[in-house]
């Protein structure tokens, strides 16, 4: 068994066999997740059994560019669109341009600049972006940087995108938006600018970037809708690219470092798929989950855990 913590969420690491002889009722104050990498298919349903939900470790946020903007957009509510022709006239009001470039060395940094501040500013936010420079540096020609810019030049809302011909699709590895009241507007309007960049480059499906799967600890459970209402699906990573991710069988032991409800998205009874299911973890009987199952309807599992 190993322990570590990330960001306040203690996670105990083991073996199928050590997740299915322990006892976990007596570990909450010690451990708040117990997790199997990579857990044998053969051992799913017991797994499952003993209060484990068996799902890819991370999502991709996945959608269909459509033949333009109007296609795209005519998947989403009214309400969303109604939201999103406000979100551009903000936008337009404060005088930002859109500009689209390969990405560089010195637009990596600019990027980080607004990027490190933006997941300061969250809860619980982990500036990883920083890390993959090594990863990005000898691809750099299949990546571009997307940036909202103000009258005077200064970066206000970002995106890091790469260009998979293998996949095939286009993928957001990174974006960010500036702390002011632009926010929401400013966010809605980055994401569109870039299903219209990856369309005009020939490509029909986009990626919204990945997120860990726990939300409720890392991301927060409203950013998961926020994605869903523009048209996008949270599909397993690895649908969208085999060496991106595996699976994972975690049991949550507490939710005192998430938010309430946490979710996770988990395989259904059926085995792998993209068709993933809610696992929604709450100190109540009766959660409010409808901002989550209303923009992405699915199957619900319920668990009540302190």
């Amino acid at each position: 068994m190993r322990i570590d913590e990330l960001v306040g969420l203690r996670i105990a690491t083991v073996d199928a066999g050590t997740a299915l002889d322990t006892d976990w009722s007596a570990w909450g104050d010690r451990v708040d997740l117990v997790r199997v990498d990579r857990p044998d298919p053969a051992c799913w349903d017991r797994l499952v059994a003993a209060g484990f939900v068996v799902k890819p470790d991370r999502v991709t946020w996945l959608a269909d560019t459509g033949d333009d903007e109007r296609d795209f957009l005519s998947r989403i509510s009214r309400k969303e669109r109604e939201g999103v022709a406000k979100a551009r006239r903000a936008v337009q009001r404060a005088g930002l341009t859109w500009r689209q470039a390969p990405l560089s060395e010195a637009g990596w940094r600019t990027f980080l600049d607004l990027y490190e501040p933006a997941v300061a500013r969250m809860r619980n936010g982990l500036a990883v972006a920083g890390r993959h420079w090594d990863a990005i540096a000898p691809q750099l020609a299949d990546y571009f940087l997307l940036g909202a810019y103000d009258d005077a030049g200064v970066l206000r809302g970002a995106a890091v995108g790469q260009w998979c011909p293998q996949v095939p699709v286009a993928r957001l590895r990174f974006s960010a938006v500036d702390g002011d009241q632009r926010d929401a507007s400013l966010s809605r309007v980055l994401y569109l600018e870039a299903v219209r960049a990856a369309r005009e480059a020939g490509y029909a499906q986009v990626t919204l970037g990945n997120d860990p799967n726990l939300y409720g600890h890392l991301v927060m459970p409203g950013l998961f809708a926020f994605k869903a209402r523009l048209g996008f699906v949270a599909v397993p990573s690895t649908m969208v690219d085999p060496t991106d991710g595996f699976d994972v069988a975690d049991r949550l032991l507490s939710v005192k470092p998430l938010s309430d409800p946490a979710f996770m998205l988990g395989y259904p009874d059926t085995g792998r798929s993209r068709d993933l299911t809610f696992d929604f973890f709450s100190r109540t009987d009766d959660p409010d989950i409808r901002l989550y199952t209303t923009c992405r309807p699915a199957p619900v599992r319920m668990h009540r855990i302190d």
